[in-house]
């Protein structure tokens, strides 16, 4: 399960209007362009090459083989904010939002019931219940990543997909390795 902050939605005098991209119509209602979506795209990158047992380096590009697109049908994600959003969120307002969903956001975990978590920038937001839960560092990736256990679930903070930090290859591949360490494939 891949966590972000908040959905992009469309704009009208420079307030989230509703409406626009859907991630139910996108991925699973037969349109074909969830690969030209940029926050997508490393997700997209990572899940495949996990699933496939590839790096980054040995990937087609999405725009080139957009049935990669399709491994988004294979994974859950959440956001912790559930209303439309901004480009950038600010730290403040998505704090305000994991108080005000946090029972929703429970819910969801449950439901889920995932191995593992990709905390796409947002771990800062779940930590403090995460470690009363018992959750401890095991392994951490210079510069890109921090990997998490908490009880046989596997909790990996990395960056926002569209961060600037890192190239996408190590961001891609950072998160492939850990993916592969602590929850190799069977």
């Amino acid at each position: 399960m891949w966590i972000l902050k908040e959905p992009y939605d469309d704009f009208d005098e420079d307030k989230p209007n509703g409406g626009g991209w859907s991630i139910t119509e996108h991925c699973f209602g037969g349109k074909d362009d969830i690969w030209s979506q940029r926050t997508w795209q490393p997700i997209i990158y990572v899940m495949y090459g996990y699933l496939h047992s590839l790096m980054w380096q040995d990937m087609d590009w999405i725009r080139d083989n957009k049935d990669m697109a399709d491994v988004l049908k294979d994974i859950a994600y959440i956001n912790v904010s559930k209303m439309p959003g901004y480009t950038r969120s600010t730290w403040t307002n998505i704090s305000h939002c994991y108080s005000l969903w946090k029972p929703i956001l429970d819910k969801q975990f449950d439901i889920y019931d995932p191995n593992v978590i990709v905390c796409a920038g947002t771990l800062s937001f779940f930590k403090e219940d995460f470690v009363k839960s018992g959750m401890l560092q095991i392994d951490s990736v210079q510069s890109a990543i921090d990997v998490y256990r908490l009880d046989k679930k596997i909790i990996i903070d990395a960056y926002h997909p569209l961060q600037t930090k890192i190239d996408r290859s190590s961001y891609v591949d950072s998160i492939i390795k850990m993916l592969n360490k602590y929850f190799p494939k069977s």
